[in-house]
């Protein structure tokens, strides 16, 4: 047989099975089932996929592995008894969802019978599954016996959860919402046996290992109220808990984590608590009376209203935060805790908090930035301060536009420094701001070489404590109606805004710096890069919404923010920058990025320049500064400058998504400065 027989064989061999191949269909992709459950009208030996023919029994639940795009559905109004534990994961874009049908109350997932524990005493639990959607129950957890704990280890009890989402050994989970579950009455313990006490209580997600974390996470739109220990947690355990080296491993943190628009109240503890997380988005939501019951003398006894910790680029905003009791030590509305790095408190709300507005500590914690939030009557239990430094201060801290009402007759202390001495380092600066101090209290701070206090109103007691501020004004701020008693809601402080005659309008100092001003007040009032703008929370001028923005790095007054290694270069010859003076390249050849804010943007023109061909540089958006989108970009043909150095401009290919606010460029060559930005205008 010649060669090209056995060649035209095998081709007609290879034809055959293709067409074969062709001819068998591939199987057909699971249909999705909705199962409903009917604790009165059910029967396990039904089929459960429709309301004639529903199940019965949270252990039918239980014993079903539930395909991506199930969903399985309680009968409102109807009590089920013990743990709903089902099995099975989801996928991308086909969560598996635990929801209600039919009118009435919230179905309601008991959990009283069950035995205290880890997992064995969560009424709602999921143990390393992924893409799953909790919404639309009522779910309680009290064993109705003493479970709060005591001071020796002897005594102390163990967890209960309302929901509990467990990762543990199973890497990266994705996809988690918890949304509009109303839990309430979980009897958690506040020192626990075997387990950090901090993570039970009311919702809970927790990361245990090393090498486990959770990648999209939104807890939103619930109402929790009456657990201990806390109220709302989110605990990623794999950057460490000691932290004896000061460091935090960003590539081990949790992802794309939200918790938004919920309502807590009446916690043993802490109301809302992040730890371990990547740019975390903790926003409006309402924590009153969080720190309600402690055990003095307990490692653990301090609480706080809302606060991240162990984690970098979380963004606090929008939230109000009232009633938090200290029990001997803090007691804060807000608080940015150990380690925790480049975070953002900004537009909050923080009234009758016996410790004060915010705790900021010092271990392994920089880039923090307070700006446009109101306290009133905070700090009233005179023993903490209303800002209270622990152990030093926050790497770089800037507190600025804030306004601070204390009524008559408090002993409130404006600031107040917990552990801090005549060695205590750390840059730190308060400008801006509006302190009406009608109170008795005074100030003790971190009196570091690098202290700014600029272009504050001190009005009210003027204790001999308060700080020199060569551009303070003491005079009335001429607040507009300000109430004695501080009033309930985000949106109920007008009365804190100062006056069109305010000697503070239009007379502060231009904030620059890493964010800005902000862009806009606390009531949304539009706040420009370059006008000088009032002091306080309020903006009482009216300045004009920019159109764009031009910013020719030279400085970071218009950047929002920067990666540590991201640098302003004003070295080599100008003639290979085309004359640019400054741009912007990195320190080290670690990855790199810059943040650039402006409210409804659409294109943008960036001018790169760069060392033979390589551009490695990678743009993308985002409406909330916390979830990212790639940026698709056209580039013009590279135009020579100078010594192997050539200039290319970057210009999206289509207009950014509706209401992007971010934009943030990132740089990943091998080499520190062989890309560099030299500017950027960016236009609405």
């Amino acid at each position: 047989m010649t060669h090209h027989r056995i060649l035209a064989g095998l081709a007609a061999t290879a034809l055959g099975l293709a067409a074969s191949l062709v001819a068998v269909a591939a199987p057909a992709a699971a249909v999705p089932t909705t199962y409903y459950v009917d604790a009165v009208a059910g029967d396990n030996n039904g089929s459960g996929t429709s309301t004639s023919s529903p199940w019965k029994s949270l252990s039918k639940v239980n014993a079903t592995t539930f395909q991506p795009g199930d969903s399985i559905l309680f009968k409102s109004g109807q009590t089920w008894n013990g743990q709903l534990h089902p099995l099975g994961s989801g996928s991308s874009g086909s969560p598996i969802t635990i929801g209600a049908y039919g009118t009435g109350a919230k179905p309601l997932i008991n959990g009283a019978s069950l035995p205290s524990g880890w997992g064995t005493g969560a009424a709602v639990y999921l143990l390393n599954q992924q893409y799953w959607t909790i919404s639309g129950l009522a779910v309680k957890s009290n064993s109705g016996v003493d479970n709060f704990g005591g001071l020796n280890e002897a005594d102390w009890k163990l967890q209960r959860h309302g929901i509990l989402v467990y990762n543990n050994g199973a890497g990266t989970l994705n996809g988690i919402t918890i949304t509009n579950n109303t839990v309430s009455d979980v009897n958690g313990c506040f020192t626990c046996q075997g387990i950090e006490a901090h993570s039970n209580g009311g919702i809970v997600v927790r990361a245990e290992q090393e090498n486990d974390s959770f990648n999209g996470v939104s807890i939103d739109h619930n109402s929790v109220s009456n657990v201990g220990r806390g109220g709302i947690v989110f605990w990623d355990e794999s950057t460490g808990l000691s932290l004896t080296d000061w460091v935090i491993d960003q590539p081990l943190l949790s992802t794309g984590v939200k918790v938004e628009d919920n309502t807590v109240s009446t916690i043993d503890s802490d109301g809302v608590l992040v730890l371990g997380t990547y740019n975390a988005m903790l926003q409006r939501n309402v924590v009153a009376n969080a720190g309600q019951r402690t055990i003095e003398g307990s490692t653990t006894a301090p609480s706080a209203g809302l606060w991240p910790t162990r984690s970098i680029g979380a963004v606090v905003q929008y939230n109000e935060v009232y009633g938090t009791l200290t029990h001997g030590t803090d007691g804060q509305g807000f608080d940015v805790d150990l380690a925790s790095v480049d975070t953002l408190v900004q537009y909050n709300y923080s009234h009758d908090n016996e410790g004060g507005f915010l705790l900021m500590m010092a271990g392994a914690s920089s880039n923090l930035t307070v700006r446009n939030n109101l306290s009133v009557n905070d700090g009233y239990g005179g023993e903490k301060g209303i800002f209270t430094f622990s152990y030093g201060v926050p790497i770089n801290t800037e507190i600025y536009n804030n306004t601070i009402y204390v009524k008559s007759g408090l002993a409130s202390k404006i600031m107040y420094c917990d552990g801090c001495d005549g060695s205590t380092g750390g840059a730190w600066s308060f400008r801006n701001n509006i302190v009406v101090n009608n109170g008795s209290g005074g100030y003790t701070y971190p009196n570091t070489a690098g202290a700014v206090f600029d272009y504050n109103v001190f009005y009210g007691n003027h204790p001999s404590s308060e700080p020199a501020d060569p551009h303070k004004l003491t005079s009335n701020p001429l607040l507009v109606s300000p109430s004695t008693t501080a009033p309930t809601g985000l949106t109920s402080v007008a009365g804190y805004k100062i006056s069109s005659t305010s000697p503070a309008k239009g007379s502060g100092t231009l904030i620059v710096g890493n964010g800005g001003n902000g862009g806009k007040d606390y009531f949304g009032n539009v706040l420009s890069p370059t006008a000088v703008p009032s002091r306080g929370f309020h903006e009482a001028n009216t300045m004009t919404d920019p159109g764009s923005l031009g910013d020719p790095l030279n400085n970071w007054n218009l950047t929002t923010s920067h990666s540590a290694n991201i640098v302003l270069d004003t070295t080599g010859p100008m003639n290979q920058m085309a004359g640019d003076a400054s741009r912007v390249s990195r320190s080290d050849a670690s990855v790199g990025s810059v943040t650039w804010s402006l409210a409804g943007m659409k294109t943008f023109s960036a001018r790169i320049y760069h060392y033979w061909s390589t551009i490695a540089i990678t743009w993308q958006s985002s409406t909330n500064g916390t979830t990212w989108t790639t940026v698709a970009t056209s580039t013009t043909a590279p135009t020579a400058t100078a010594n192997y150095w050539s200039r290319t401009t970057f210009t999206p290919t289509a207009n950014l998504p509706t209401g992007t606010t971010y934009l943030r460029a990132t740089i990943s060559d091998a080499t520190p400065w062989a890309v560099q930005i030299g500017d950027i205008v960016i236009t609405k």
